[in-house]
């Protein structure tokens, strides 16, 4: 009885209204296959049950990897040749997003977001009056799908039970800070788990985006790129406010108040009568600021352009040239020029 109520429990969290009892037929359990094969077409028809985690079943995902942490699992080839770019573009988010807990070896974890695409879905027929559930998760039985067609409801309910599954199977993140892109091509739909700690963060509005922009994209036979798009969507929206953007915020106001302190100093000082003096200690304070302010720096560069402007201003005119056609010239051969500046890479805008 308390295993039934477990999977009651458990069945009711993952697809909604819906509660299904425990399977009790040993043959509806788990048999260690994430997918069968039709016979007819030789498709694979894949479970969320086992199925291939890119954080280590690396080649059954279609990546080349041999070790680190990967996001994207693609089977089934839909995107081939461009996997292992958007897995690039997922690391980034969790590479340029702060840290959000500790995992079980005290390692630091910030937001991380996986990808699963596949061509068939596992379809179960929940309308039925046998139906229940298993402890992997999976809804028994299957439907008949040469009979009839799955409702559009009960597409979304499928797709939500596998991808709900599939993000706590895949257990990315310790803390609820994990989000799962899951794309069936024969439902010709997709769908998104998100984790408790990055709920906040990824809301519907952000959900109905990412949703909208991969079928946009996927229609226009860019499913890669549109998986670029919706990357970088993520790692802007889980950046959020982080120790780095109040270090800069605290740094400008610090830049602020120390501008207006030296315009203010420097008017002072250029008055006849200033207010700091120029006899007795005063005069050691207008100095001592003068130098440890750095303030002499810019009288002396502000001399030497007009000294120079008035005395050579061709030489002026061409040294300015030469300045401007070098930041020209940085900003064009930019990645060649210094090659550590990014580790992103160059993403391939093709067709998938």
């Amino acid at each position: 009885m308390k295993t039934l109520l477990v999977i009651i429990v458990v069945g009711a969290s993952f697809c909604g209204s819906q509660q299904y009892d425990a399977c009790s037929d040993p043959t509806q359990e788990f048999q260690g296959y994430t997918y069968t094969t039709d016979a007819a077409t030789g498709d694979k028809i894949w479970s969320h049950c086992g199925f291939p985690n890119p954080m280590f079943d690396y080649s059954r995902c279609g990546l080349s990897y041999t070790s680190g942490n990967h996001y994207i699992c693609d089977p089934d080839s839909l995107i081939s040749n461009q996997v292992e770019a958007v897995d690039l573009a997922l690391q980034m988010i969790e590479t340029n997003t702060s840290t959000v807990c500790y995992g079980a070896d005290d390692s630091k974890e910030s937001y991380r977001v996986g990808v699963a695409l596949i061509n068939r879905i596992r379809i179960p027929d929940v309308s039925s009056g046998t139906t229940c559930i298993n402890t992997c998760g999976e809804i028994h039985p299957e439907m008949n799908t040469t009979a009839r067609s799955p409702t559009q409801g009960e597409k979304e309910l499928i797709m939500k039970n596998f991808v709900d599954y599939l993000r706590t199977g895949w257990a990315m993140g310790s803390c609820g800070n994990d989000v799962v892109i899951f794309y069936s091509q024969e439902l010709d739909m997709v769908e998104v788990s998100v984790g408790y700690k990055a709920s906040s963060l990824v809301t519907d509005s952000i959900i109905s985006y990412i949703k909208s922009t991969f079928i946009t994209y996927k229609n226009n036979g860019r499913t890669a790129d549109g998986l670029l798009i919706i990357a970088e969507k993520l790692r802007t929206t889980l950046r959020s406010i982080t120790p780095a953007h109040i270090l800069l915020i605290l740094n400008m106001v610090a830049i602020v108040i120390l501008t207006a302190f030296l315009v203010f100093f420097l008017h002072f000082r250029s008055v006849e009568f200033n207010a700091w003096g120029r006899e007795g200690p005063w005069k050691l304070v207008d100095y001592a600021f003068y130098f440890l302010s750095g303030v002499w720096l810019v009288d002396g560069l502000l001399f030497s352009v007009i000294y120079i402007s008035n005395k050579a201003p061709y030489l002026a005119v061409l040294f300015s040239g030469v300045m401007a056609l070098v930041c020209i010239i940085l900003y064009i051969f930019e990645e060649q020029v210094f090659t550590t500046y990014s580790n992103s890479g160059s993403y391939n805008f093709t067709r998938s």
